[in-house]
């Protein structure tokens, strides 16, 4: 036999060699597989990657999310487990960007969770909402605040008609571009309380120095406008000081507009900043208040609770 043939046939025999070496392997780890007793879940880990940025949504939240519509994981096996439905579940929540469920080696199942991230907070007639850096409108939540630049005024209510999607209207562009303008200059950032849409469409910003109204106008030319205003904080204000002008325009292109005021302006402003303060003091401490007395009553329904549950034992060990 020629040395060709005893190739051809030595190479055909380790092909037969290994594929029935796979195909044992292969038997043997399913065999096992079935002899095995079947994984339950031992327990739920959350992970919100995100936590010190955000806090629209808690752990116990996520879990209680995925109990309530899909039922209790923990003691489940492992294979019934429907870690797509979970994904898909959590992620339809408008304040999840992103969510991912897989499960360990021990038998645990891990979710993370990355939350949507606010750029600006709109106040609008019909309601509130942020938008975050792709232009997704999604809604105030309550418990958890974010402290990001709000927009109040004059903002047309058909904004909440797009909440849950990408808004490419022209204003919500403008918005957003402002709040991430904000957003990369810390010095602005805490310096502009809130910017108030008027009545003829122009931004007006409300600084937390001074009680000058500055009319901002559109949102075009952002950077110049701040740095026009940073020039008038810089240079006007050490000359003339703070009560010299009522109102700053920056709506014109190279150049700052300041107008005088007169003596009731500032103590006029001066006492709507206090009724202001006063008011929102007062709005905090009721809060404060009914916090403080819906713990007092949960406490007082658990104690009550407890009792209950104390005096049933002792009656069955009486009757006993």
């Amino acid at each position: 036999m020629s040395k060709t043939w005893k190739h051809i046939l030595g190479g055909l025999l380790y092909t037969v060699l290994a594929a029935a070496a796979g195909a044992y392997f292969w038997f043997a780890c399913g065999l096992y597989r079935k002899n095995q007793p079947s994984q339950v879940c031992k327990g739920v880990k959350v992970t919100l990657l995100d936590s010190s940025l955000n806090k629209f949504i808690s752990k116990d939240e996520v879990v209680g999310i995925i109990d309530r519509f899909l039922g209790p994981s923990v003691g489940k096996n492992i294979d019934s487990l429907k870690l797509n439905q979970i994904e898909a579940l959590l992620n339809h929540r408008s304040v999840v960007k992103e969510s991912q469920a897989y499960v360990t080696r021990d038998g645990q199942m891990r979710i993370e969770i990355r939350q949507r991230k606010p750029v600006v907070r709109i106040e609008a007639p019909d309601g509130g909402f942020y938008i975050d850096e792709t232009a997704y409108i999604f809604p105030l939540i309550p418990d958890h605040p974010s402290y990001v630049p709000v927009i109040t005024g004059n903002i047309p209510g058909n904004f909440l008609e797009n909440e849950g999607a990408k808004d490419s209207t022209a204003l919500i562009d403008k918005m957003l571009e402002m709040g991430l303008f904000l957003e990369k200059n810390p010095f602005w950032n805490s310096m502009i309380e809130e910017i108030f849409i008027n009545s003829d469409g122009d931004a007006e910003l409300v600084a937390r120095a001074g009680d000058q109204r500055i009319i901002f106008g559109d949102f075009e030319n952002i950077p110049e406008k701040f740095s026009k205003l940073g020039s008038f904080y810089q240079y006007i204000i050490p000359k003339v000081g703070w009560d010299k002008y009522a109102c700053v325009n920056l709506k014109y292109r190279g150049q700052i507009v300041c107008t005088k005021a007169d003596a009731r302006y500032f103590q006029k402003k001066r006492e709507e900043k206090a009724k202001r303060e006063a008011e929102e003091k007062a709005r905090l401490e009721a809060e404060e208040k009914a916090r403080i007395e819906a713990e007092e009553k949960a406490l007082k329904e658990a104690e009550k609770k407890e009792k209950e549950t104390t005096d049933t034992q002792t009656t069955k060990t009486s009757n006993t």
